[in-house]
């Protein structure tokens, strides 16, 4: 039981814990999260529990932010206000309470002493290989979090994970299937092509003004220019403060004497324990048996304590610790449950206490051994004190610049220049930009709203300093505006009939292989200049990109030649001749391994959306009409 909480914690914990810190989006707690914020109105319910339209923007902003960061320069802002985007985010979080409330409901809860070991556990949170409190909160700081607000974080994760599970450990393939699949991805053919031009249809393209003009006016929206601002700006960023901040020597000193025990290995203890299990649902009855086989053993350790060793492997209900002779390894304060921890560290080396009872049971309790706190000298500490001290002087001086900075921004309407020379800051100038598609920090919508909004662009004057995010304040405003226009047909029509030659030729290429094709198919060869032959596999190449590859597979190999066309990137058309198809003489062990890794994800994907649909469907979803409409 214990033992399981702390290998846990090693595993897919681990990895959710990590991927949480690297992800730079923020939830708001158990509470929270299952009731749903009700501060902006509601856009979808799932059961009871509300989504509101402030969450959905929020959880928006921070898919967002993680496309942004994982595409770099090729996110475009854009996406974010597409309904599709908002309607995939919207369902991940319809999806997400329900299984949430699945997870309460089957009381997948994480108690106080599995979240204290698995945080634990946590190599970012180590020092030296022990769990150094200072790092956990650095950590946390930097990533604008709360050790409140993340611990629900992994509350989270674990109920999730207790739903989901079962499902992802539950999946597995065959053989036989797996080396069909193999058969089949190693499989090659032999080929011969010929190649239609965009030449041989050019004489049969036609294009006419008043076809120009029908486009034209029936897509006036694809040639209309939306309103677009240029701004100027200023960013008033504690962590851009804390970057400039230089710390003396005797600050890093005075700080380290006066949190001296904060710092370095609190007290560790190793104890070996039995446990007989009762989980505490279990009735009266079965608590009472549990407890009188503990007290027996306790009876024989008294008398004969060198057997603890030996029942521990042949009593103990505990698995992962049993093997061990009941050893938990050390460990220091919060990272055992209360009951159990407050006997270890009442105990004196050597001493075994029992029966001690916890949420899992009965518990004999060895202590073999106390390894004293120790101070962490001021060199392992110095980058910490560094980082806690600029931190504080950071959030000191954002406190004392943001009221001036705010008063500022708004008594001097017309220009940024004083709140910017107050605060010693740069007043920068954007680009051009429209609402649905504008750059950082204009991409924030409480920003954006109200840097775009009629007022603003009308009066040219600040907007307010708006919190973009914890410790950034933004004030702007409107120095150049265009409005939306619709571009004439002059500066379009070539941009028209391009299109439209270039559809016409992809339609004309296409019925002319359609047609060759069924030439072929009859016996026809109609005297084509064929490639040599050539044998491709699965892999896009100079000679088939992934169009060809797939056009190649796709073609019933049962009845040789087979034919197939595709269009490529050129304009032309390929129409190709498959003569053989080649079986792999053996199979390769490592595309084995790597068909069956894929098979089994595939597996486990439509296995966990089964789930979620299983589970959705079992809770009353309402999602208001608007929910995802996007500015």
């Amino acid at each position: 039981m214990l033992e399981a909480i702390r290998k846990h914690a090693k595993g897919w914990l681990a990895k959710v814990i990590l991927g949480l810190i690297a992800v730079t989006f923020a939830l708001f707690g158990i509470d929270s999260y299952m009731s749903g914020d009700r501060s902006g109105g509601m856009v979808a319910e799932v059961g009871e529990v509300g989504i509101s339209r402030e969450e959905l923007t929020r959880e928006i902003q921070a898919q967002s932010d993680r496309l942004r960061e994982s595409l770099g320069p090729a996110f475009d802002p854009a996406l974010a206000e597409t309904t599709e985007f908002r309607k995939q985010v919207l369902d991940g979080l319809i999806e997400r309470k329900a299984l949430l409330l699945e997870a309460e409901k089957l009381r997948f809860l994480a108690p106080d002493s599995y979240v204290a070991a698995a945080i634990a556990q946590i190599p970012a949170f180590q020092q030296d290989g022990k769990f150094s409190p200072q790092r956990y909160e650095a950590i946390l700081r930097q990533n604008g979090r709360t050790p409140a607000a993340f611990e629900n974080e992994l509350r989270q994760a674990f109920m999730l994970e207790g739903v989901t599970s079962p499902v992802t450990l539950a999946a597995f393939t065959s053989n036989a299937t797996l080396a069909q699949v193999a058969r089949l991805v190693a499989q090659q053919r032999e080929i011969s092509w010929v190649d239609l031009p965009v030449a041989s249809v050019a004489d049969e393209i036609k294009v006419t003004p008043a076809d120009i003009e029908r486009h034209y006016a029936a897509n006036k929206a694809a040639f209309t220019e939306p309103e677009q601002i240029r701004a100027e700006y200023v960013v008033l960023d504690a962590a851009a403060l804390a970057a400039g901040i230089s710390v003396g020597e005797q600050a890093i000193q005075d700080y380290y004497a006066a949190n001296a025990a904060q710092f370095g290995r609190p007290e560790q203890r190793s104890a070996s324990h039995i446990l007989i299990a009762a989980d505490k649902a279990s009735d009266a009855a079965t608590r009472a048996k549990a407890k009188a086989k503990a007290a027996e053993l306790m009876k024989i350790l008294r008398e004969q304590p060198e057997r603890f060793g030996e029942l521990a492997r042949s009593t103990s209900e505990d698995p992962g610790s049993a093997e061990q002779d009941g050893s938990l390894g050390s460990f220091g304060r919060g990272m055992m449950v209360k009951p159990f921890e407050d006997a270890v560290f009442a105990m004196k080396p050597k001493e075994i206490r029992g029966p001690v009872e916890s949420d899992f049971g009965y518990h004999i309790i060895r202590l073999d051994s106390i390894e004293p706190g120790k101070a962490a000298p001021l060199a392992e500490v110095r980058a910490t004190i560094v980082d806690a001290l600029r931190t504080q002087q950071a959030q000191k001086a954002f406190a004392d610049l943001a009221d001036d900075f705010s008063n500022l921004v708004y008594e001097n309407a017309e220009s940024l220049q004083p709140a910017a020379a107050a605060a010693k800051l740069a007043v920068q100038q954007s680009g051009w930009m429209n609402a649905k598609a504008a750059p950082p920090p204009f991409d924030n919508p409480t920003l954006s709203a109200a840097l775009f909004s009629p007022e603003s662009i009308k009066s040219r004057q600040n907007t307010e300093a708006i919190e973009i995010k914890p410790g950034t304040l933004v004030a702007a405003r409107v120095v150049e505006h265009r409005a939306a226009r619709l571009r004439p047909l002059s500066e379009v029509s070539a941009e028209i009939e391009g299109k439209m030659r270039a559809e016409q030729t992809t339609q004309l290429l296409a019925k002319k292989a359609e047609a060759t094709v069924k030439s072929l198919e009859d016996g026809k060869d109609s005297g084509l200049d064929w490639s040599a032959f050539q044998v491709v596999g699965r892999q896009p190449g100079a000679s088939l990109d992934a169009a060809g590859v797939k056009a190649v597979f796709r073609v019933d190999a049962e009845k040789l030649p087979a034919y197939a066309g595709f269009a490529r990137p050129d304009g032309s058309y390929r129409i190709v001749r498959v003569t053989r198809v080649v079986e792999p003489a053996s199979l390769d062990p490592m595309l084995m391994e790597s068909i069956g890794s894929g098979v089994m994800q595939a597996q486990q994907r439509a296995d966990m959306k089964a789930l979620i649909e299983l589970v959705t469907a079992g809770h009353k979803v309402k999602i208001q009409p608007n929910a995802v409409e996007g500015r």
